[in-house]
């Protein structure tokens, strides 16, 4: 019983295959200044869980992009470029370790790239275990 399509013969395989591309290269020392003056946005708490207290926080930047040229190209290559959530990260991380009430334990981040008026958005939404010493949970309500 056979289902689906017969034995067929093999084409011949073309000499090259041609297609047109789009390549660009993204400098990483332009999105480090770019970073450096963004506009930053930050928040978060703590939440007591079953399994010990969480950090629960978020930061959102603006990179500024007035007269660097085409605005939605520069969002797109903003999205996709992975030195971009690296460092949006890493910011987001650095946020979050002066704010939290104590040591911050393996971070999680969910990271979210939007146009903005004034440039592209960047938000990225932290979770982390708090690492405490066991004296100082006994002291804390």
């Amino acid at each position: 019983m056979v289902n689906g399509p017969g034995i067929a013969k093999a084409r011949e395989l073309p000499l090259f295959v041609a297609r047109k591309t789009l390549l660009v290269r993204v400098s990483d020392a332009r999105w480090r200044e770019l970073f450096e003056g963004a506009d930053a946005i930050s928040e978060g708490g703590v939440r007591a869980e079953t399994h010990g207290r969480v950090w629960y926080g978020s930061t959102s930047l603006i990179l500024p992009t007035r007269g660097m040229g085409d605005h939605a190209l520069l969002f797109a290559l903003a999205a996709r470029d992975l030195n971009v959530r690296v460092r949006a990260m890493r910011a987001a991380q650095r946020e979050a370790s002066l704010r939290a009430p104590s040591r911050l334990g393996r971070i999680s981040c969910e990271i979210r790239v939007t146009e903005d008026p004034r440039g592209v958005r960047i938000d990225v939404d932290v979770q982390a275990p708090l690492i405490e010493s066991r004296a100082s949970r006994r002291a804390l309500p």
